[in-house]
């Protein structure tokens, strides 16, 4: 039987920014294509995060399949464009169970992939895997395209949000994600999000306790998107943040062949263009930063979805 709150707020689904208003309880789909029962894909101790995520054990990631942006280049294209025949339906509380196994195999935190059209059940499946014993960090690892009034409920639950800025240009945005409000309603997100960490901590491990990571993955043709992000972050958060600028876009036309791709996400990010980003960045004395050394385009970084 589910929680009546969960209900309601599945019942006139406006989680997300999108807000469809859709009943997702009764089969009503809107832009995330999911119902109100949380799927995931794998879960499993992850690598390929940042240093201070990933550590020397891994990151316990838990994949969600379904996006609320759904980014036509996105690199995990396999279980973002909706539930896949191969995910799992998970009650919040076999979520939980989900969380301490990880912390059992000794994961240095839980990290929620893409899982914000789900917020009513991870916030209480957070809640019940806290009075369970859960002691280890929870990181919301997220495309950055969020409501202000979703994330706060969620306010004590998450220790470091891991959010992409992936677009500054409107125009660009609503070409790749349809979303050109993405960057007005992304810096509200990190706004709050800011709000509830507060500058970032890592203990004497390595291991970051609280606080913010923001990604951005370059695109090529785009070096004046991301130094307009760039500025932004620096700006406004300063060093109280980590940024990490990510040169690992691929262009994975096998995948995207019904996503009418333009031409400039056909090839790779330009070396020249990463290096001139990595550079502005160190002017804008940004010493919290995490920069990719050499070509870390292709897959090799993807967990191995089951699809």
């Amino acid at each position: 039987m589910r929680d009546l709150n969960l209900t309601s707020e599945y019942e006139n689904c406006l989680i997300c920014p999108r807000k469809c208003g859709v009943n997702r309880i009764n089969g009503e789909r809107g832009y995330c294509g999911t119902g109100p029962d949380p799927v995931v894909n794998i879960h499993m101790l992850h690598q390929g995060e940042e240093p201070p995520i990933t550590g020397v054990r891994g990151s316990g990631a838990v994949f969600f399949e379904g996006c609320s942006l759904k980014c036509i280049f996105c690199q995990n294209f396999d279980i973002s464009r909706g539930p896949t025949s191969k995910g799992t339906s998970y009650a919040p509380g076999e979520l939980s169970d989900l969380y301490l196994d990880l912390e059992s195999q000794g994961a240095h935190n839980i990290n929620l992939v893409t899982s914000g059209h789900f917020i009513p059940s991870i916030r209480e499946s957070l809640k019940t895997a806290k009075r369970n014993g859960l002691k280890i960090p929870v990181v919301y690892n997220s495309g950055g395209y969020e409501s202000v009034d979703s994330l706060r409920t969620l306010e004590g639950l998450i220790d470091i949000y891991m959010p992409d800025m992936k677009f500054f240009s409107p125009e660009l945005s609503g070409r790749l994600a349809g979303a050109p409000d993405y960057f007005e309603v992304c810096s509200k997100a990190l706004d709050e999000m800011f709000r509830q960490t507060g500058p970032s901590v890592i203990g004497d491990d390595g291991i970051m306790r609280k606080g913010m990571i923001v990604r951005h993955l370059m695109l090529p043709g785009k070096l004046f998107d991301t130094k307009k992000i760039l500025d932004y972050l620096c700006g406004k958060f300063g060093n109280d943040i980590y940024i990490s600028l990510m040169n690992q876009y691929t262009p994975l036309e096998y995948k995207y062949k019904d996503m009418h791709l333009p031409d400039f996400l056909k090839r790779k990010l330009p070396h020249g263009h990463y290096a001139a980003a990595a550079d502005y960045l160190s002017l804008l004395d940004q010493t919290n930063a995490f920069v990719q050394e050499g070509d870390a385009s292709g897959d090799e970084l993807l967990p191995n979805f089951k699809n």
